[in-house]
């Protein structure tokens, strides 16, 4: 007699398959939903509460506010990667009675060549920040209420809490992006100091001398 072929469990409903589980999940609350980006702010959005008067001084850190971040070695020394549209913009600025003035923690051949290319003052392997600042403000003969400066990370505080106008980058810390009164855009490396640059010289009312000087106006 033929063996009778065997049955399995009497199958029950269908069950939905269970939802994927995004790879990254958005700052926020655990199993929120993906968000779209959200979109780059106006330049107008990012000009809240600046400094009275015009700003005299451009105070900036290097490495994670002018460059991206990124240090490479190899047997001949160091690498930076810098935004090309931010030193045309540190150049407006110098045009225009802004003084950028560079202060790094670190030393850098690579840095200090992309400085000589730009003409810029700039200072390497500080411990305080400050102290250098100090004696570029006095010098200028300037107010700590006329100095912008802009930062990504710690070492950069004591300064940011000097100046009149404490500007962070889109990827600053979140310690230093507290107590900035304006926050880029664009992330370090890749616009931000052209970002700072514009809105410094539309808050000193210089900004269309740059569009004019390009045959925009």
């Amino acid at each position: 007699m033929p063996e009778r072929g065997r049955r399995g469990p009497k199958a029950g409903p269908a069950r939905p398959s269970p939802s994927p589980v995004p790879a990254t999940r958005p700052t926020g609350a655990p199993g929120r939903a993906a968000e779209s980006p959200t979109p780059l702010p106006e330049l107008s959005e990012l000009l809240k509460e600046p400094i009275q008067g015009p700003a005299r001084i451009l105070f900036l850190d290097l490495d994670g506010t002018l460059s991206d971040g990124v240090i490479a070695y190899d047997s001949v020394g160091d690498a930076r990667n810098f935004w090309v549209r931010d030193g045309l913009a540190l150049q407006w600025a110098r045009d225009l009675q802004v003084l950028p003035v560079v202060i790094s923690g670190r030393t850098s051949k690579a840095a200090l060549l992309r400085m000589e290319d730009l003409s810029l003052e700039h200072y390497f392997g500080v411990s305080d920040k400050v102290e250098v600042a100090e004696k570029v403000v006095a010098r200028e003969k300037a107010r700590w209420e006329q100095c912008v400066m802009v930062g990504d990370d710690l070492p950069d505080v004591p300064l940011l809490k000097r100046v009149g106008w404490p500007i962070a980058v889109a990827n600053a810390v979140r310690e230093v992006k507290v107590i900035a009164r304006t926050v880029t855009g664009a992330r370090a490396g890749y616009g931000a100091v052209r970002e700072v640059v514009e809105m410094v010289l539309r808050h000193n009312g210089t900004w269309e001398q740059v569009l004019k000087r390009y045959g925009v106006l």
